[in-house]
């Protein structure tokens, strides 16, 4: 099935959502290769000898933005991009991401935001429970999807989508949706 589908989906969505696993099914039902836009600050931070958690990844991705402009984290993943080959992106954060992304491919590209409901993410992170990164309480979620939808106007983002899946149900569900978008064969907005 290698090569089915755009050649470069875009992950949009909130902490939780489910944007691992469809990247996950992408790369092993598909054959395409994941880059995690996350993975660009998370190496620099390695680089510079700073601890790797949310907060500093997010103030490097500021100092990042600031510096080449709001596109920057996008603009650093594309020039990993090989020719000829198909690719995941995890973490889109902004609407300039996503036209830096339209502007290198084109048509080639398709975005997909990612949704799930506030429980079903918060029992999600509480389970995943990645030190330094995931919530320990409602509060602590709403305050960090607050964070995110102002700071980098994800809303905005997700908003762009071309098309929506809710992931609401079983990772089985998930990974079938995610694929049956990415080919064609599946129904908007699922």
């Amino acid at each position: 099935m290698k090569g089915l589908g755009k050649r470069v989906v875009l992950l949009v969505g909130l902490p939780g959502s489910g944007k691992d696993e469809i990247a996950r099914a992408l790369s092993e039902e598909l054959g395409y290769e994941i880059l995690g836009m996350s993975d660009v600050l998370r190496e620099e931070l390695e680089r510079r000898g700073v601890e790797v958690n949310r907060e500093n990844m997010r103030k490097l991705g500021i100092e990042l933005r600031e510096r080449m402009g709001p596109a920057a984290i996008a603009k650093l993943v594309i020039e990993k991009m090989e020719d000829g080959r198909s690719y995941v992106i995890n973490g889109i954060r902004n609407v300039e991401e996503i036209l830096e992304f339209k502007k290198r491919f084109g048509e080639q590209v398709m975005v997909l935001g990612v949704l799930a409901p506030k429980k079903i993410r918060l029992l999600r992170l509480l389970k995943r429970g990645r030190r330094g990164f995931d919530v320990s309480s409602a509060e602590k979620l709403q305050e960090e999807d607050y964070k995110e939808i102002v700071m980098f106007h994800l809303g905005d983002a997700i908003a762009m989508a071309d098309d929506f899946l809710v992931n609401a149900g079983s990772i089985e569900e998930l990974r079938w949706k995610a694929v049956s978008m990415v080919l064609g064969i599946c129904p908007q907005g699922v």
